[in-house]
């Protein structure tokens, strides 16, 4: 377990540690609330009798099985929504190199795999969204009240994730987009020059607080599935969030297959996620003014 100390080769510098799943091709949701429950624990325990150097902040990122979270408030699901959310979905996935590390000739290297989602209640507010391939989730765990940098009021730290998404989503492949004073999380700016398109969210955020530890955080959709019926598209079997007439997007969706494909992060999608991940991490601590740990730590759950 990472204990949540200062004691970073410089006191205060943000930790990135990225999450994976020991079985299996993507780790479960709830694998990775226990780890953020338990470093939450660390630092409320901290501020409670505190200790040597204050804790440094936190990252996690990962990429969940496919995932439908609730909000704490909001209405129990009928046992009909219940069984179309978790009706089996089908996944595309790049699959391994075989034990000599090579593909087959004539072999794409993709394969789909299907897969039953969970249904869970959250601690966030909000309804109903999803989490799953291709998106990079990160999950903050740091002090709004921290020695280490200004203090964050609920407000500053909600817009302190939106803002670090717009600004990693203007490099690679850039995207360009907006925030909503009525609607949480990150848009995509491309609908709002089309006459009647439909507002596209490509970053969801849900924030929870326990004596300003910060729990949760932002899902960023870089080539989840946008498109399609319910069998592989996860969005088609709900309104995201409870926003009608508005729909979710993802940086490959917005870019366009071409600009993707030659987008200059060598290997596959989970080479890009991973990229993703790391910068969202470098921007937050930048915003924060604190240093970053020079290298992701890599950990895997069971």
């Amino acid at each position: 377990m990472f204990a949540p100390r200062g004691s970073c080769a410089v006191s205060g510098a943000l930790r990135h540690i990225h999450l994976h799943a020991s079985l299996g091709t993507f780790l479960s949701y709830t694998s990775a609330a226990d780890f953020q429950a338990s470093l939450r624990l660390a630092f409320l325990d901290w501020k409670s009798a505190p200790t040597n150097r204050a804790p440094s902040p936190l990252v996690i990122s990962f990429t969940p099985t496919p995932t439908y979270t609730l909000g704490r408030r909001q209405k129990s699901l009928t046992p009909d929504q219940l069984g179309r959310l978790r009706h089996p979905l089908n996944v595309e996935i790049k699959k391994g190199p075989t034990n000599n590390g090579k593909v087959a000739v004539g072999d794409t290297g993709l394969g789909v795999q299907q897969f039953t989602p969970e249904v869970i209640e959250t601690d966030r507010g909000g309804l109903t969204t999803y989490h799953g391939p291709g998106q990079v989730v990160l999950w903050p765990v740091l002090d709004l009240h921290s020695i280490y940098y200004p203090h964050l009021t609920v407000r500053s730290y909600a817009r302190l994730l939106e803002e670090t998404t717009q600004t990693i989503l203007t490099e690679g492949p850039s995207v360009q987009t907006y925030l909503s004073e009525e609607d949480p999380g990150v848009w995509a700016d491309s609908a709002r020059h089309r006459p009647g398109g439909q507002e596209r969210k490509i970053a969801a955020m849900g924030v929870h607080l326990r004596r300003h530890i910060s729990g949760l955080g932002t899902a960023l959709n870089v080539d989840v599935v946008v498109d399609g019926d319910e069998a592989s598209n996860p969005w088609a079997r709900f309104v995201p969030c409870g926003l009608e007439g508005k729909t979710a997007t993802s940086v490959r969706a917005e870019v366009g297959e071409e600009t993707w494909k030659q987008w200059g992060v060598a290997g596959d999608g989970r080479a890009r996620k991973s990229w993703y991940a790391r910068r969202w991490a470098e921007e937050l601590a930048r915003r924060l003014g604190v240093g970053i740990a020079q290298a992701t730590v890599h950990h895997w759950l069971g």
